[in-house]
């Protein structure tokens, strides 16, 4: 995937409120939201031609045995903006891996992009950063997910991304939506030619039990899917059944696999809701259902921007 597309790839969660960078005025509707609840941001004032610096803080408070896993989505930009700079980090992890997807706005041809990144930790920390040049709008999505440090009881995840903006309204609002397996704080700091404008933050309560992340979730039919499971705070696995589309194709295309692979047949297209039902070593089950998560695009719709990482 080019460079351009790797900016915004991490921009994702910070692109909550990225576009109040600079000297604009940003209003989160909520101080507190519950994962997958929805948090909405207002940003005034943001001008054409603003030097803009974000960075977005996220603060893990590890539960017993849990990943460092949280993700966002419905990131939109709908200002074009170039020429940026993006840094992403953890801290106190051991392996990371961040994938973003993004849509192009139907006025720009449509279509899909994506990307992943992984790398080891060094002492601890582990960072990636991109240049990026060309105009970018659409909606994104995001999901991080690393093992953090033994003993660690914090992760530290940071975004940071600067740019120019070039067109696009002043004003206009996001409506967003988090998760996490952990609780969290998340702190956004906006900056004008590298002094602090305006900072706004929030808690993130942690998802209720077992969730589980596929990457990546939109491809194409025939292209491999990794499902990871992250069962409850303090629970053990015993064994899981996966269905990879309950809702039409539940008991024929399952698995028994913790973490399983799977190649969607060349005929399927559409959003497919996975579930997995999970029982735990000391007897109890839980089962999770992820509805509408993975969009599968079919060979058989001519699609000639889907995944085309320079588009026009």
């Amino acid at each position: 995937m080019k460079l351009a597309y790797t900016v915004c790839l991490g921009a994702l969660l910070a692109c909550l409120l990225f576009a109040s960078a600079s000297a604009a005025d940003v209003t989160l509707s909520k101080d507190r939201i519950a994962s997958n609840d929805k948090i909405t941001a207002k940003v005034t004032d943001l001008a054409d031609g603003t030097h803009y610096s974000q960075k977005t803080t996220v603060v893990q408070y590890m539960e017993p045995g849990m990943p460092s896993a949280f993700g966002s989505d419905n990131i939109t930009w709908p200002f074009v903006h170039e020429e940026d700079v993006f840094k992403m980090s953890n801290e106190n992890t051991t392996h990371n891996q961040v994938y973003i997807g993004h849509w192009w706005p139907q006025t720009q041809g449509g279509g899909y992009e994506d990307g992943l990144w992984t790398g080891n930790s060094k002492n601890g920390k582990w960072s990636d950063s991109v240049n990026y040049a060309d105009d970018q709008t659409g909606v994104y999505h995001t999901t991080w997910y690393s093992t953090p440090a033994k003993d660690a009881t914090i992760v530290t995840s940071t975004f940071w991304i600067n740019g120019t903006k070039t067109s696009g309204s002043e004003d206009f609002e996001e409506e967003l939506s988090f998760w996490s397996v952990n609780p969290a704080d998340v702190t956004i700091e906006w900056y004008d030619n590298n002094v602090l404008a305006d900072t706004e933050s929030f808690k993130l309560d942690a998802v209720e039990g077992a969730y589980f992340i596929a990457v990546p979730d939109t491809l194409k039919t025939g292209n491999k899917i990794k499902f990871t499971l992250i069962p409850a705070s303090g629970k053990t696995v015993k064994s899981t059944w996966w269905s990879f589309d309950a809702d039409k194709h539940l008991k024929t295309w399952n698995s028994r696999a913790r973490n399983p692979n799977f190649f969607y047949p060349r005929w399927a297209s559409g959003f497919q809701s996975p579930l997995v039902e999970i029982t735990y070593k000391d007897g109890s089950t839980e089962t999770v259902e992820r509805t509408d998560y993975v969009n599968v695009i079919s060979d058989r719709i001519p699609r000639t921007r889907y995944f085309d990482h320079n588009p026009n």
